[in-house]
């Protein structure tokens, strides 16, 4: 019976001289589906191409779990030989020193963060030399590594002699320039500094301790069930949190607004149905000879109101496919030519990311097709009640 109906469908939702308002009130109403399609896709994608990239810098920059002293950790070498032991998941692992300092240049003073890493074991947790872009990574022993933003504040560049001032009884030591760094993280940037552990540890004067140390894991989502494995192997005598932990609250928001601005946009759509549901309507009331001519043949109420549900799904299926090759469309033009550029001292990110994903489609896709089922409930009833020999009469 799919195929009669379908038939009819398409004929009472199609164009016909005798009757061009039902057409162009059909169109306005698949426009108004593909349009609430289109904005749903580009707001989705570009609330997970945000989400992406800021992991995607957060874990470039950070371990993925990171082990903390109280406030020092000593025989960190043997902390390092167990963990690699007893978690077979662990990736890369180092250790660091990290304290807040000033950073003076020949005009400026500015305050920041200084990291004294291990150079070789560094590159296994958080890839930093692939971030230096301007001078050399293996320079680190005898320089500092600055970010590009607090380089560009002091003004100095790769080569350049500044002093780093640290300590409640403030000592000073002179180092030069040996790179730049770029993770693109505007607050990394703008305060972290780089130097090798030894001469960190030197400066300092700590001795043979560290304040934490990195680990990266295989699989980044089970970074969590791994830190509990770790607390369990040092019996929970350290500080032991992972990058989902320090930054819950930033994804947290991210995820909240995605939703909020999903249910938003969703009532473009909803609002795209009712122009679905009147459309149907008024096909009703203008079909009524013909709905009355379809059941004095023979087809039950059922099928005639099938007919209709079937017209408002092919107008909203019209809809839904035009919206997703429009968005599709616009979201590789956003990706291949950067139209929309972002201030990157307020968003941490210089272009508009977006990331459309198959589940965003499926999801989109079905919440669509079962608003537009729902607004052609009513409209295939009223058709299926309809008396034959009352609508034949009346025409």
């Amino acid at each position: 019976m799919f195929s009669y109906n379908y038939f009819l469908a398409r004929k009472f939702a199609g164009r016909r001289k005798s009757d061009n308002f039902l057409w162009f009130i059909s169109v306005f109403s698949m426009a108004g589906v593909a349009i609430g399609v289109v904005a749903l896709m580009l707001v989705i994608g570009v609330m997970n191409g945000f989400s992406k990239e800021l992991k995607r810098k957060i874990i470039g920059a950070h371990p993925t779990i990171t082990i903390e002293g109280r406030p020092l950790i000593g025989g960190y070498e043997e902390i390092i030989n167990r963990i690699r032991k007893d978690i077979p998941e662990v990736e890369g692992i180092a250790p660091y020193i990290s304290t807040q300092v000033i950073y003076k240049s020949d005009r400026y003073l500015i305050g920041g963060v200084l990291r004294g890493v291990d150079p070789l074991r560094e590159e296994s947790v958080t890839n930093l030399g692939r971030f230096v872009i301007k001078g050399d990574y293996q320079g680190l022993d005898k320089g500092i590594l600055l970010g590009s933003e607090l380089a560009g504040e002091l003004e100095v560049g790769v080569g350049d002699s500044i002093s780093v001032i640290a300590g409640l009884s403030p000592a000073v030591f002179s180092t030069r320039v040996a790179g730049i760094v770029e993770y693109g993280v505007y607050a990394f940037d703008s305060s972290m500094g780089f130097a090798s552990l030894e001469n960190t540890r030197t400066f300092l004067r700590t001795g043979d301790v560290v304040h934490g140390i990195g680990i990266r894991t295989e699989n980044i989502y089970e970074s969590e069930k791994i830190a509990e494995s770790i607390r369990r192997s040092l019996g929970y005598r350290h500080n032991v949190t992972t990058w989902i932990q320090k930054n819950k609250i930033l994804f947290a928001a991210l995820a909240l607004e995605k939703k909020a601005m999903s249910v938003i946009l969703a009532l473009i759509v909803l609002v795209a149905s009712f122009n679905i549901s009147a459309t149907l309507m008024i096909t009703v009331y203008r079909k009524v000879k013909e709905i009355g001519i379809l059941r004095a043949l023979g087809v039950s109420s059922r099928e005639v109101g099938r007919i209709f549900l079937y017209q408002g799904l092919l107008i909203g299926i019209k809809g839904l496919v035009a919206g997703l090759v429009t968005g599709g469309i616009l979201a590789m033009l956003l990706r291949k030519y950067q139209f929309v550029k972002l201030p990157e001292f307020v968003y941490d990110l210089s272009r508009l990311p977006v990331d459309i994903s198959l589940m965003d489609i499926s999801w989109i896709s079905g919440m669509v097709i079962l608003i537009v089922c729902i607004a052609s409930l009513y409209p295939a009833r009223r058709a299926a009640r309809l008396n034959p020999n009352q609508a034949i009469r009346n025409e």
